[in-house]
């Protein structure tokens, strides 16, 4: 909430008596006050990181922001205050500050020196913080957990190992559970401190020294904790994995010979050296006796170590354990805890966060894991399969990591991210979800933060020869540049969302902005526009749509999140002027004035209180051409939550060619909360019901458009709907068809490690019949975000090109169809059954003078009528004969596909509709 103050507040229930009374005051909208960036509550408790509880303050200004007078207040999960904390001095421009807060039972790592100090004593799980400024207004909250005091939904419940933080650019859309992600707790100061937790460095065993030595496996045992816990043992190994810079600060051991096989309890334990310097650290290979005290930190055995010594005689070299994945779920995995192993091939399902913390997610074997409600029907009976793929999904999960704790966009900004960047950063390669990687060396297995994890045998980052790396892979962007080419049909389709794309700069309207590693403004953080906030961003980001577009390459395009100007500037002139630039950007880059936008209608047919981001039609001019105004459907269950679709029919260019109608969408998506329609479990996040009711106002429109009820139609955009979610059962139920899992194409989304589709162009029942392919090209979604133009100098490594590759979030979709022949002439003459006028130039419609109408066919003709239509019964049943031989389709494959796309596009519909059946 940093730029609104309480009102965008919710109460979940009202705060006793004893309650503090907060003002309700409205805030500007500017981004010009500090947000709570961090909270973490499990301070000194069993199993904490740190000994204090803490809130982290951040300032996304361009200015420093003084304290003077400001309060940091904790309220309880029920909404009774539990102090408040007085601040004083300033925080710096994109700096931070820290709050520490009351002290546990001693458990954790100290926290950072604090910029200020109070009593305050906050749940490990539950509760509110809230920042008001030197009024004594309110001005940012947090609720996690049960908290009464929140901004929309709350973040999610937290724990002693667990803190909710925003991101690194300080977003905030006034929605708790949308802004915060729960986490490792990485408290910075004033001064940029933020070390990686660690459990304290242990003094001298309290113990007397053991007798003796322990095995590792007597250490680990076979449970989730060790049966040693707190007790100090000696034990010796060999060295397999040594981290001593990047903050995991220790080595493991293994028992020496171990490895050939698999053993009920693991033979290998973490060693933790605290502060120690390197040159105090064994090397790879070596045989050590370790001594120290047992402890468990985030549920991981550990030794932290008080003495280790190289033994006389090495032990036997341990074996890498092979296992082609890890099993399913933490119980089977704990055998497995810090031994060496060597992984089968596993699958890039999640590189997000390699962006920030140097870890890519893994599915094992050759698929990336499944957005479940993009396969299977929405449910909370835990005996569902969407329900069973989601367990599923979670239990299979591995991150490879990069040997490290940093945070490459708070701290490290100058180290070169590992994997993308190689060879002393002279080697750029994308790492790309769905992409098979192979372990060309042993890893450690790790658990650490909630999961389970393949740990390089040493810290890698970008500097690192690619043949030191862990993994090899295979560079799929060559196969993927070009794929989108092959699409069949007459005439394309497509819908593309542009992310943000603004003319309208941030430099000129104002805000405050996301920042590069330098402090350069890069792109719109809060503000009146969106997207880039600076010529030199918006010429990134243009280059590469310019490129996506004019790739994708289809005979009209339907955008979503591009500017509308009338918003922004108030002018309805310039409504346009942001398609109208890109359009021409379009033009200059293909060589030719080959695409035209669709403009807007006329101003009484356009919302009066639209959005900033709309939806509106490129197409290229010598093939279609638009057929009168765009149609914009105004209704309430639009209003507020999303963007009111654009419909528009085309005429193609050639002679007799029927016309078409296409829609673009862009629907509530799944972040805040809105009409109280919150996640109920079933798989389909945030606003289900609000999308079903977007997807029925469609529809309801679409109803009333009497001159378009026989034509080929296409709903497209992005319907922030999962395939199988409910908003597209609307449409399915109203004769709609998903043209894309019909021809198998490729999901367009990943989201947390899932892949799949939000991107859709529908078919009505006519346009179904015309259907000849359909494809999603997987340039974006795939893809890790630091290739984005948004994320350009982050880091260290330029990693921006202009190619089309993450031009968006999106994945673009493009389907081809053929269209029949305009047979409105053959219609009967019957008012009810003729479209009514169409309300663009008459030469833009079809003839509907009788003298213009073909001759009716004479009784000369039926014999040429009748043998069409047994040709074509001939054919449908040639091609059941040949279907009908054993093993006929496995051999082909998809049928449609295996015939050229010139035969394709001559046959006749019933015949391709019986091909296209067969598939199904």
């Amino acid at each position: 909430m940093s730029s609104r103050r309480l009102g965008a507040l919710a109460l979940a229930t009202a705060l006793s008596s004893a309650a503090l009374a907060v003002p309700t005051a409205t805030a500007a909208t500017d981004g010009s006050a500090a947000v709570i960036s961090e909270v973490y509550g499990g301070g000194g408790n069993k199993g904490a990181a740190f000994t204090h509880d803490f809130i982290e303050l951040y300032n996304p200004t361009d200015a420093p922001i003084d304290l003077t007078g400001y309060t940091v207040e904790y309220f309880s999960a029920s909404g009774n205050t539990g102090g408040k904390v007085d601040l004083s001095g300033t925080i710096a421009p994109h700096g931070y500050f820290l709050v520490q807060g009351a002290a546990g039972n001693g458990a954790g790592e100290a926290l950072p020196a604090p910029d200020a100090e109070g009593s305050l004593n906050m749940s490990g799980s539950k509760g509110s913080v809230q920042l008001a400024d030197a009024t004594g207004t309110p001005i940012d909250a947090i609720g996690y957990g049960a908290a009464s005091l929140k901004e929309g939904t709350a973040a999610a419940g937290l724990s002693n190992a667990k803190s909710a933080s925003r991101d690194a650019e300080g977003t905030d859309t006034d929605d708790n559970a949308a802004d915060f992600t729960t986490g490792a707790p990485t408290p910075t100061n004033s001064g940029n401190e933020a070390p990686a937790p660690q459990p304290e460095e242990p003094a001298e065993p309290e113990q007397p020294a053991p007798e003796g030595v322990t095995a590792i496996a007597d250490i680990q045992g076979t449970g989730a904790e060790s049966p040693l816990k707190d007790q100090t043992v000696a034990t010796e190994g060999v060295v397999t994995g040594v981290w001593s810079e990047g903050g995991l600060n220790g080595f493991t051991i293994q028992t020496g010979g171990t490895g050939a096989e698999s053993t009920d309890a693991s033979q290998a334990i973490f060693v933790y050296m605290g502060d120690k310097p390197a040159d105090q650290y064994p090397a790879l290979e070596d045989s050590v006796e370790v001594t120290g005290k047992v402890s468990e930190f985030y549920n991981s055995t550990q030794i932290n170590a008080s003495a280790v010594k190289q033994l006389d005689a090495p032990l036997e070299k341990v074996t890498p354990l092979k296992v082609d994945q890890l099993p399913d779920g933490n119980e089977a995995r704990e055998p497995f805890e810090h031994m060496l192993i060597q992984p089968g091939e596993h699958t890039v399902t999640n590189n997000y966060s390699l962006n920030q913390y140097g870890e890519v997610g893994l599915a094992p074997g050759k698929e990336a894991f499944r957005q479940p409600s993009d396969i299977f029907s929405p449910s909370t009976d835990p005996n569902s399969d969407i329900q069973k793929l989601t367990k599923d999904n979670a239990d299979k999960l591995v991150t490879l990591d990069d040997g490290r704790t940093r945070d490459y966009l708070k701290t490290d900004q100058n180290t070169p991210l590992p994997y993308i960047a190689q060879d002393d950063a002279q080697t750029i390669k994308s790492l790309r979800t769905t992409d098979t990687v192979s372990f060309q060396h042993p890893v450690i297995v790790g658990f650490s933060h909630d999961q389970w994890r393949f740990q390089p045998t040493t810290p890698v980052t970008g500097n690192t020869k690619g043949a030191d790396l862990p993994i090899s892979w295979e560079d799929s962007r060559a196969a993927e540049l070009h794929a989108i080419d092959d699409v069949k049909g007459e005439y394309t389709i497509g819908a593309f969302n542009v992310l943000n794309y603004f003319t309208s700069l941030g430099e000129e309207f104002g805000g405050s902005a996301y920042t590069d590693r330098e402090g350069n403004k890069v792109t719109v953080n809060r503000g009146k526009t969106r997207g880039a906030y600076t010529q030199s961003a918006l010429e990134d980001q243009e280059r590469k749509i310019v490129a996506a577009i004019n790739g994708l390459d289809a005979d009209v395009i339907g955008l979503s999140e591009i500017e509308d100007g009338y918003a922004v500037t108030g002018d309805f002139a310039q409504r346009d002027k942001a398609l109208k630039h890109l359009t021409e950007k379009l033009n200059e880059a293909a060589g030719s004035d080959k695409w035209a936008f669709v403009p807007s209608p006329s101003q009484d047919a356009v919302p009066d209180s639209p959005d900033v981001i709309r939806t509106a039609f490129i197409y290229h001019k010598d093939v279609v051409k638009p057929v009168g105004e765009s149609r914009i459907f105004q209704d309430d269950r639009f209003t507020g939550t999303a963007r009111e679709p654009l419909a528009q029919e085309f005429q193609p260019l050639k002679e007799g060619e029927e016309s078409f109608v296409a829609v673009a969408n862009h629907f509530k998506s799944k972040g805040s909360v809105a009409k109280g329609d919150a996640d109920s479990g079933d798989g389909q996040g945030n606003n289900p019901n609000v999308r079903n009711a977007q997807a029925q106002a469609v529809l309801d429109a679409l109803h009333k458009q009497e001159d378009w009820k026989d034509k080929p139609l296409f709903a497209l955009g992005d319907f922030n709907t999962y395939t199988h979610e409910t908003a597209l059962d609307v449409f399915r139920n109203d004769g709609f068809t998903v043209p894309a899992e019909k021809y198998e194409a490729d999901p367009s989304y990943q989201f947390s490690g899932l892949l799949g589709t939000l991107d859709h162009v529908l078919a009505n029942k006519v346009a179904t019949g015309t259907l000849d392919d359909a494809q999603v090209w997987n340039i974006n979604a795939d893809e890790p975000v630091a290739f984005e133009y948004s994320r350009r100098n982050y880091n260290i490594v330029d990693f921006y090109d202009d190619s089309p590759f993450r031009a968006s979030d999106h994945d673009p979709v493009k389907v081809g169809f053929t269209l029949g022949a305009d047979d409105s002439a053959d219609q009967p003459d019957d008012p009810a059954d003729k479209p009514s006028d169409e309300p663009g130039k008459p030469e833009d419609k079809p003839s509907e003078n009788p003298s213009e109408k073909p001759d009716k066919p004479t009784s000369g003709s039926s014999s040429s009528t009748s043998s069409v239509g047994a040709g074509i019964a001939a054919a449908i049943a040639a091609i059941a004969g040949l279907v009908a031989i054993p093993g006929f389709l496995a051999v082909t494959g998809n049928l449609q596909k295996a015939i050229p796309a010139p035969i394709w596009v001559m046959l006749p519909k019933e015949v391709k509709n019986f091909i296209t059946s067969l598939q199904r």
